[in-house]
């Protein structure tokens, strides 16, 4: 056994601690996404088992993460809904309901996935080079995510990324699609503040 220590958002606490339990208590791996039921201590008074869903030895697709959220108690209800966008590659589309419609993109590929939101075009960004400077340095105000500028129909936006590896737990990808929703939520917020400082 050795000891981590992470920071993750006070929201995602519990989710954190849960996904931990389920890797620390259950040593058994294999290829099955399904959950399967494991001897877990009771979190409260009541004795319920937090319900916790297998380490993979295999990874990820999208056809088979949506397969596994749209199964999962992990997920609540009307949280979210889930869309396979096809393509040259598939893309998950998660539109995110507690967070206003808001939609992730998830894509696998290599030996990692990434989720990511995004926010608004460049061109919009009064003063982008100084913006760009102020994300960096405010970059501990959305932990856990990372910000990038993509081409979208070859008009550049900014972009709000996070990445997982493939063999993950379920428990791990939910809380990344609930931590970068948080954070887009968050860099909205920074947008405005650069506006004030700008003004100022």
């Amino acid at each position: 056994m050795i000891k981590l220590e992470i920071w993750v958002p006070a929201a995602a606490r519990e989710d954190v601690k849960a996904a931990v339990r389920a890797i620390v208590m259950d040593s058994s791996r294999g290829p099955e996404i399904a959950r399967r039921p494991r001897p877990l201590p009771p979190t409260d008074l009541s004795g319920a088992h937090p319900e916790m869903d297998a380490v993979i030895e295999t990874s990820w697709t999208v056809p088979t993460i949506k397969a596994a959220l749209d199964a999962s108690d992990l997920v609540r209800e009307g949280e979210l809904t889930t869309r396979v966008l096809e393509g040259a590659e598939p893309v998950l589309l998660a539109t995110m309901h507690e967070y206003g419609d808001l939609p992730i993109y998830l894509s696998v590929g290599g030996a990692q996935i990434v989720c990511s939101v995004l926010l608004w075009p460049v061109a919009e960004q009064s003063d982008r080079h100084a913006f760009n400077e102020f994300l960096l340095k405010a970059q501990r105000v959305v932990p856990l995510s990372n910000f990038a500028i993509t081409s979208v129909n070859g008009e550049e936006i900014y972009e709000l990324m996070g990445e997982l590896a493939c063999k993950t737990t379920l428990q791990t990808i939910l809380i990344e699609l609930r931590t970068l929703a948080e954070n887009a939520i968050d860099a909205t917020t920074l947008r405005d503040t650069f506006g004030a400082q700008a003004a100022a």
